[in-house]
């Protein structure tokens, strides 16, 4: 590797034993006794332990080699015990670069080799390597697996076609509207309950006396600036992620490539064939503008709520056919002109969303009569939630692509081709029954297993429909079909 790949690895062992070379500073604080001699002695630890660390990178980039024969990536490491690892080039899902602070003050990258079932975690990674090398090691990668039982050389490979880039007026939109601001609260939540577990409890009940509000108009300012400041935590955080997010596709239309990231720089490969599945989502602050996410679900590597997931972070609704056309044709159905759930299951996602509510609201009434009363003004807005939630949903088949939108707080519409799918199937509750409805299940691989979308309350004759339209090929039903008893 590059030699900075041998102050990486004396970083890395620095943090993994910080905490234990601060140990004696930590006890004294806590116990009111920190002076100079405890200050000395933290300071020899941490310097034994810089030293201790250096020697340790040394040595392990020396031992770190790697190299490709034989159709597999060979990886060499170890100082004390030595270890060789062989992955072959056939279980390669992605080769996927990364560029922390460190990495980008000297101009190399970490590389890393993701493989089928590793749910997200590299198989191998490389943490310095300079970019012409990373850049030959994906290039022999790439024409290794898709050359593997042919013989001969192959030309360089054209560059990807760059498909859409995010401009920094999208970037703060998709800040603004990313609806991360209840995460952010409990971060600020989370920090603050760490630092009275941190600070001498005198000085956090005069920290506590001091800050927290004493009338109704302090409270609510307060509410107001944590409020303000977790949404500018969220677009904080927005930032970090998706800066300069760029999406392009290789030459021969098997890979997407996505270039992210302000501060740690992340270009990820997705090859297409492994996409299961392709979710436009319209959170509740981008719904009425008009705008999305677009996310994937890929089998052998990634989770659900991984940032690789995101295929696009921001983009208008009416534009995402196109934009899908262009990506991952596969997927580019109509995502407009769905068919809406029957008017009799407006009663039943109406009565579902207040069952919450009435569990909260009754007890209250009842033991808390008649100021517990007020709790019943729960139920309305419950009740409002499952109407928006019935008028959301809608179904489509489109040229053996299952189209299925659902909301929770966000609406989300899903389309999923019948040759990427698991299993589909239908079910059928005695009360759903005597309603004519059915649920519509269907199912694909993503991350370590699989992930399955269901629509409640479609016709019971529209999830026979699609589920016969998906299962059967030449006439005959596939694997994976799903039944009522």
């Amino acid at each position: 590797m590059h030699p900075v790949g041998m102050l990486l690895s004396a970083m890395t062992t620095v943090r993994r034993w910080a905490g234990l070379a601060a140990f004696p500073g930590i006890a004294a604080l806590v116990n009111g006794e920190f002076g100079m001699r405890t200050l000395l002695l933290v300071g020899l630890a941490f310097l034994v332990l810089a030293l201790l660390s250096a020697v340790w990178g040394v040595l392990s980039w020396r031992a770190t080699t790697y190299r490709i024969s034989g159709g597999a990536f060979h990886l060499k490491r170890g100082v004390l015990q030595k270890s060789e690892r062989s992955l072959p080039l056939e279980h390669v899902q992605s080769v996927n670069t990364v560029q922390g602070i460190v990495q980008r003050v000297f101009g190399v990258v970490e590389l890393r080799l993701e493989a089928a079932g590793g749910a997200g975690e590299p198989e191998v990674s490389l943490s310095a390597l300079s970019r012409p090398a990373a850049r030959g090691l994906r290039e022999e990668l790439t024409r290794s697996r898709k050359n593997l039982d042919e013989a001969g050389e192959v030309g360089e490979e054209p560059s990807p076609t760059v498909l859409r880039k995010l401009s920094t007026g999208e970037l703060l939109v998709a800040g603004l509207t990313s609806g991360q601001i209840g995460v952010a609260v409990s971060v600020v939540a989370g920090g603050s309950q760490i630092l009275d577990n941190i600070l001498p409890a005198g000085l956090a009940e005069r920290l506590s006396e001091t800050l927290l509000p004493r009338t109704l108009f302090a409270a609510l300012l307060l509410v107001l600036f944590v409020a303000l400041f977790a949404w500018l935590l969220a677009i904080f955080g927005t930032v970090l992620a998706h800066a300069g997010f760029t999406l392009s596709r290789s030459a021969d239309g098997k890979y997407l490539h996505i270039k992210r990231g302000l501060l740690n720089r992340y270009e990820t490969t997705v090859p297409i064939a492994r996409i299961q599945a392709v979710r436009l989502v319209e959170g509740a602050l981008r719904q009425p503008l008009g705008l999305a996410a677009l996310r994937v679900e890929s089998a052998g590597f990634g989770t659900e709520e991984g940032v690789s997931t995101v295929l696009f972070p921001l983009l208008r609704r009416s534009e995402a056919e196109d934009f899908l056309s262009a990506a991952a044709p596969l997927f580019a159905a109509p995502l407009s002109s769905l068919a809406p759930l029957p008017a009799r299951a407006r009663g039943r996602y109406a009565f579902r969303s207040s069952i919450p509510a009435l569990v909260v609201a009754v007890p209250l009434a009842v033991f808390l009569f008649p100021w517990g009363l007020l709790a019943l003004l729960l139920v309305p807005p419950a009740a409002l939630y499952g109407l928006l939630r019935h008028r959301a949903a809608g179904y489509a088949l489109n040229k053996d692509r299952v189209v299925l939108r659902t909301r929770r707080l966000a609406r989300t519409t899903v389309v999923a081709p019948r040759e990427r799918l698991q299993s589909r199937g239908y079910s059928v509750s005695p009360i759903q029954k005597r309603r004519d409805l059915a649920t519509l299940e269907i199912e694909v691989a993503s991350g370590r297993g699989g992930t399955a979308f269901r629509l409640v309350d479609l016709a019971s004759g529209a999830a026979r429909g699609i589920v016969d339209a998906l299962s059967t090929r030449a006439g005959r039903p596939e694997e994976g079909e799903k039944r009522p008893a």
